[in-house]
């Protein structure tokens, strides 16, 4: 047996440290697993997902995938930088090397790669919607491809269910959210952590939702400030981590929470993680429950990527007081 932290590994089974929601049963409306969402939502906004439908198959091709991108020289990497990318904001799209994000001011900038695509678009006036400039298979095989793959079935096999299972657990009709979502907005991101030393700062995540696809590692880099304290989350190979973010915090007036979090890589290899922030559409005007406020996902949007690249100070909402 195996001991990191507080956690032990058995056979490298890690000990579960956050909620277990089945997608299945929330498909099938099953109403004990739509309550335990809710209080799940309410009292910690992570939680691992189950029964989610997407093939092991599918996420370990991809891994395999952006690994060998990411071993890539920097100078091809560069190819495919913010420079070269056709959105706005330019830094919701393309590759940035160590260093590029900030997500916790205080910190610095977080010692990580990224590539960061979304869905593939004509160009546009708004913004986060556009064209992915990305490396064929002669430069990065398979990159393209698994990467569409994965974002195919996440937003076609969980999004939609997981929106479903979040409307009837606040006691709403079960398409409530749909008339936001007929043209979502994606952010889809591959993170490189290098090995012995890794990290992302502590943050919130801007969205909705976040789903997250950990590689499977025999000890956890994900730390997430739950009930007060920090834990530790595993990386299970057949769940999905499902974090909330600020939005849906706006949009329930502080029912869900959105859960800060960071990230801590100090095993001797490097780490691929696939997180997927999901948004509504790009004109949502969002009206927290029991207020007559009006927010612009789109705002909301744009100050956290000003907060994150341009002044630096970090993402989400501030988590300066969690130590």
């Amino acid at each position: 047996m195996l001991i990191i932290g507080h956690l032990e590994y058995a056979k490298g089974i890690p000990a579960m440290s956050l909620p277990i929601i089945s997608l299945a049963k929330l498909a099938d409306k099953d109403t004990q697993e739509i309550d335990r969402l809710y209080n799940v939502c309410c009292d910690h906004g992570f939680l691992y997902l189950k029964d989610h439908g997407v093939s092991l198959a599918t996420v370990r091709d991809t891994i395999k995938a952006c690994r060998h991108f990411f071993e890539l020289p920097e100078k091809i990497k560069q190819n495919y930088g913010h420079e070269h990318q056709l959105v706005f904001p330019k830094t919701s799209r393309g590759y940035s090397p160590l260093g590029g994000e900030t997500l916790y001011g205080a910190a610095g900038a977080d010692p990580k790669e990224i590539f960061d695509l979304g869905f593939d678009k004509p160009p546009s006036e708004q913004p986060f919607t556009g064209p992915n400039v990305m490396p064929d298979d002669t430069v990065a095989p398979n990159f393209k491809t698994a990467l569409y793959q994965l974002q195919h079935a996440v937003m076609s096999k969980v999004a939609p269910k997981l929106l479903r299972g979040f409307a009837l657990a606040l006691k709403l009709e079960e398409d409530w959210f749909d008339q936001y979502f007929n043209d979502p907005v994606l952010l889809q991101r591959v993170i490189y952590y290098p090995a012995n030393g890794g990290k992302a700062g502590k943050h919130t995540d801007n969205g909705i939702f976040t789903i997250l696809i950990q590689e499977a590692l025999p000890a956890p880099s994900l730390r997430v400030f739950t009930e007060d304290h920090w834990i530790d989350a595993p990386c299970p190979e057949d769940m999905f981590v499902i974090n909330l973010g600020d939005m849906l915090q706006l949009w329930t007036n502080g029912l869900f929470i959105s859960t800060a979090h960071a990230v801590l890589h100090n095993l001797p290899v490097t780490r691929i993680s696939l997180p997927s922030f999901v948004y509504p559409n790009i004109d949502t005007i969002i009206e927290p429950f029991g207020t007559d406020k009006k927010i612009s996902s789109k705002e909301v949007m744009l100050e956290n990527f000003n907060s994150i690249w341009v002044d630096k100070k970090g993402g989400g909402m501030r988590v300066d007081e969690l130590q």
